[in-house]
C-alpha cells in the first residue's frame, strides 16, 4: 500500500492533480488553479472527485483538502 502524502498546512489544501500532490490555498476556485497551470477552463475537461464537470460547473468548485482532479486538454481537429 502506498504511503499517504503528509497533510497540508492549515491554510492550504492538498489536492491531487493528474496523480501529483499539490498544495493550494484552501477554498481556491478551480478556474484559478487551472489558470496557474496555464490552462483555460473552456479548453479542458475536469473530473473532480470522480465526477466530470461542465465548464459552468467548474466555476462553482472551491478546492478542499483531499480533492482529486483529472484534467484533460480538449483537442479539436480532423
Amino acid at each position: 500500500m502506498a504511503d499517504s502524502p503528509p497533510p497540508a498546512p492549515p491554510s492550504a489544501a492538498r489536492v491531487v492533480v493528474n496523480g501529483a500532490a499539490r498544495d493550494v490555498p484552501a477554498g481556491q476556485p478551480l478556474p484559478e488553479l487551472l489558470a496557474a497551470l496555464g490552462l483555460r477552463p473552456a479548453s479542458v475537461v475536469v473530473e473532480h472527485n470522480g465526477a466530470a464537470l461542465t465548464t459552468s460547473q467548474s466555476t462553482a468548485v472551491r478546492l478542499a483538502d483531499g480533492d482529486v482532479l483529472e484534467v484533460v486538454r480538449a483537442v479539436a481537429g480532423g
